[in-house]
């Protein structure tokens, strides 16, 4: 994790404002366009609703360590975009004298602003970096990570996001479940919220 942040900050740092976003969409091909198109629907948020929702009946301390992550997760993307970055524009307005050289996936409603920071983005890291919270495999967990590394990378290549939106995006996704492991820590051996509303008795 500490790898990717450095990485990517890095990249952030010595690129302009657009580069990754030009260089990333020179390779566009037919199965990226097909494979981005759906993979990005990952970090739409429902996966995050169906998690808490199992954990709802069977774990109550992974349910509200799985709630807590994601209010933060939304205050912070919601500070940013609605109140800071109010209509901060998306490639498409950025790139908006040279959309002709620019590819497009067919059948993606390209957004014109409130590009900072990518949502999308931070729920695939949050619901990632729950996983890999609860999870013993660690296959298991770095293939998470890449999923949700591969979400923000999709937000890129469909135009919709620039690389500091994702990259930002990943920071308050990674940061909310750190809040929520700080919150719920004490109560980790609660013996209560280890059963769900299914695990009662």
């Amino acid at each position: 994790m500490l790898l990717y942040v450095l990485l990517f900050g890095m990249l952030m740092l010595v690129t302009n404002h657009g580069d990754f976003v030009l260089w990333l969409n020179d390779y566009h091909t037919a199965f990226g366009d097909f494979f981005f198109k759906y993979w990005t629907h990952l970090g739409d948020g429902l996966l995050l609703a169906v998690l808490a929702f199992y954990f709802l009946f069977t774990n109550l301390y992974k349910f509200y360590y799985t709630l807590i992550a994601i209010a933060f997760q939304t205050v912070f993307v919601h500070i940013f975009k609605q109140w800071l970055f109010a209509s901060e524009p998306r490639p498409k307005t950025f790139f908006a004298d040279r959309l002709d050289e620019l590819n497009f996936v067919e059948g993606v409603n390209v957004r014109g602003f409130d590009s900072f920071p990518s949502g999308h983005t931070a729920s695939a890291f949050v619901l990632a970096f729950v996983l890999i919270s609860f999870g013993r495999n660690k296959y298991l967990k770095v293939l998470f990570f890449v999923t949700a590394i591969l979400v923000g990378i999709s937000r890129v290549y469909i135009l919709q996001h620039f690389l500091r939106d994702i990259y930002i995006g990943s920071v308050f996704g990674i940061l909310a479940v750190f809040l929520a492991w700080l919150i719920m820590r004490p109560y980790d051996d609660r013996e209560k919220l280890q059963k769900g509303l299914l695990k009662k008795s």
